[in-house]
């Protein structure tokens, strides 16, 4: 008779093993996306993965009866709490330098913050329109990273209302997509 344990491949080759905790970046990811897609299908909003398949799009969203739509790229940070990052206090990701000049109204960023501590998650996520990124990340930067300070927490954090808005085709959330809050947000390379 066989016994469980004694029969196991060893560890490194047993994946169902492996945890978010390992700092294996791909988990991290896939952990945000499949989290995002879940928050839209529990408010019964059609969402599909595109698993790597779409260059920019990790997660696609459209309302009922496909009249409108929004695009994810999907960002995820186990800590992106930040208490003094330029001066401010706020969130952080890292994006990619793809990201700069790259926006319109239908394409989002879900900005993952999975909170992680002592082995516990309790994730938020951030919508941002796809304007402020492209507009703060420039290419002569090292690494290319947005940040979100947390005077522009109330405007994303959790704001399904926005993604619902949108997908309803209602004006506050396009509004909102293309708007910027000169008194919330950081922009780069104007007067102050």
């Amino acid at each position: 008779m066989l016994s469980g344990r004694q029969h196991l491949p060893p560890a490194e080759v047993r994946p169902w093993e492996v945890t978010v905790a390992t700092g294996r970046s791909q988990f991290v990811g896939a952990g945000g996306q499949f989290y995002l897609a879940f928050g839209l299908a529990v408010r019964e909003i059609n969402a599909s993965l595109t698993l790597g398949n779409a260059p920019s799009v990790d997660v696609l969203a459209s309302s009922h009866d496909g009249r409108h739509s929004l695009s994810f790229q999907v960002k995820t940070s186990r800590n992106a709490y930040r208490r003094n990052r330029y001066g401010n206090e706020g969130f952080e990701w890292d994006v990619g330098a793809g990201v700069i000049g790259k926006h319109r109204e239908s394409f989002w960023y879900a900005f993952i913050d999975l909170r992680e501590h002592d082995q516990r998650w309790d994730p938020g996520i951030f919508f941002v329109p796809s304007r402020w990124v492209a507009e703060f990340v420039k290419p002569d930067w090292s690494r290319f990273m947005y940040f979100l300070p947390t005077t522009a927490q109330d405007l994303t954090l959790d704001r399904w209302d926005l993604v619902q808005g949108f997908l309803a085709g209602e004006r506050f959330a396009s509004d909102w997509a293309n708007d910027w809050p000169e008194n919330k947000l950081v922009r780069w390379g104007t007067a102050s």
